[in-house]
């Protein structure tokens, strides 16, 4: 089944019923650690993300950036290649603004586009998942932007929603703010969630609740949840 699945930012035990429903045996996996600094810190992520699905059962990985430089294919029709052969791209967490910047620079952001619209699944945790909202100046309070990022729009395939991953009531207020004076959704996912967007039909595996603020207030969705994302 194709779609769009937010981790929260937890372990692959914390994200367990998300993992259960976009990773299963026999799939080949594009693993995009963009998030993390080329060299050492990506190929542990690279590591980390492996040795996690391992359990699993049997998967291809292709991991992309691990040549120790901050090089990706820039050649557009060797990338959708690559992505052609995929089930699902794997776009781990990190600094949300190092990924983007990094897609930016090597127009992945639409091979990301049309690898959704042409059936395939995003796995996106942490900084993968504000990725794919509409803009990833929500995460500005939690990552520096060290790369200068101008233009902070993300993929956009939430029906106009951000996202805040990592979520606990600490930030309520400022992710009410948020919503109120930009008009804009925002599902705030804990740690121990997740939640499979399919269009504008959103779901929480859980087992953490999910809250989505909106203009005129906030609701809770918990474990098994199901709303549409144009009203939260």
């Amino acid at each position: 089944m194709a779609g769009i699945h937010l981790g929260g930012g937890g372990s692959e035990d914390d994200e367990a019923a998300l993992w259960n429903e976009v990773f299963t045996p026999g799939q080949r996996v594009s693993l995009w650690p963009f998030a993390v600094p080329p060299g050492p810190a990506r190929d542990r992520t690279v590591r980390w993300f492996t040795g996690a699905l391992r359990p699993r059962g049997r998967f291809t990985v292709d991991a992309w950036g691990v040549d120790g430089s901050d090089r990706s294919d820039r050649d557009t029709d060797r990338s959708a290649e690559r992505l052609r052969r995929s089930d699902v791209v794997a776009v781990p967490g990190g600094n949300t603004f190092d990924l983007l910047h990094h897609l930016q620079r090597h127009d992945l952001l639409g091979a990301l586009g049309a690898f959704l619209d042409g059936g395939g699944r995003v796995y996106g945790g942490s900084a993968g998942a504000v990725l794919l909202g509409a803009d990833t100046a929500v995460a500005a309070t939690q990552d520096a932007d060290r790369v200068g990022v101008r233009d902070t729009r993300g993929l956009d395939r939430l029906a106009g929603a951000v996202v805040r991953p990592h979520h606990d009531p600490a930030q309520d207020a400022e992710l009410q703010r948020w919503a109120t004076t930009r008009r804009q959704v925002v599902l705030a996912l804990p740690e121990r969630s997740g939640v499979v967007v399919e269009g504008t039909a959103a779901r929480n595996v859980g087992p953490g609740t999910v809250h989505v603020f909106g203009p005129a207030g906030r609701r809770a969705r918990p474990a098994g949840a199901t709303w549409d994302l144009r009203e939260p």
